[in-house]
């Protein structure tokens, strides 16, 4: 018996749903990644120009030297406040050197609500990786309370 082989033929059912699995998986892939594009563009954090990250390790930097005296501590960080509104362009990397002004405050004089370690970790994070395409690597103080 002799057994022979239409290469005409059509492929076999099992190659065809592999070939529709793997553009399957490829779409879907394009898809995801397409999405979390979107979503990072959305809601992930802004780009702050090298001019903001700048700014930003001036005040982290002077965030090392707050007043231990209650309304000096105060007026400091008013001050300071004052500088975020007035020269940021960036929100995102403005919120993140607040949250960091007021900490020290907060650590100098022992008045305000404390962060947890994870509060402190959070902020370092947001604010590193809002500066990430500025080419500007900040240099956070330590928080320890």
């Amino acid at each position: 018996m002799t057994t022979s082989f239409d290469t005409n033929s059509r492929p076999t059912s099992a190659l065809r749903l592999i070939v529709l699995g793997a553009v399957t998986v490829a779409l879907l892939a394009a898809i995801a990644l397409g999405g979390n594009y979107l979503w990072q563009l959305r809601f992930g954090q802004t780009r702050a120009s090298a001019a903001d990250c700048q700014l930003a390790q001036q005040l982290f930097d002077q965030g090392e030297n707050a007043p231990s005296e209650p309304a000096e501590a105060e007026q400091w960080e008013q001050d300071i406040r004052k500088i975020r509104y007035a020269d940021f362009v960036d929100q995102g990397i403005s919120t993140e050197v607040g949250r960091f002004i007021y900490w020290s405050r907060v650590k100098a004089t022992g008045e305000g609500e404390r962060p947890t370690p994870a509060e402190i970790t959070l902020m370092r994070e947001n604010a590193e990786g809002h500066c990430a395409h500025s080419g500007v690597e900040l240099t956070i103080p330590e928080l320890a309370f």
